[in-house]
């Protein structure tokens, strides 16, 4: 699990589009779904009902989601405390 994928995903909910995501992290579409595959191999789960172009949450991705923006939050609040010291 790696913090850049988490972040995606946290992105791809908030925005409802991986394009949209992947616009405002400045990175690719195929970069972003990567990610998000790479995030659900290693939970073994699909976090995404993919029907077409649309995106909805799984059961397990709105069970994953508040963990994921603590997860999120934790690492920003330990990078700031870290340069403090």
């Amino acid at each position: 699990m790696n913090i850049d994928h988490i972040e995606s995903f946290i992105y791809v909910v908030e925005y409802k589009s991986v394009h949209k995501a992947a616009n405002v992290l400045f990175l690719s579409q195929p970069t972003i779904s990567a990610r998000i595959k790479s995030l659900e191999e290693s939970l073994n789960v699909k976090l995404f009902i993919r029907s077409g172009r649309s995106l909805t949450l799984s059961k397990e991705g709105k069970h994953f989601l508040p963990y994921a923006r603590e997860i999120v939050s934790l690492y920003r609040k330990s990078q700031i405390e870290i340069q403090k010291l």
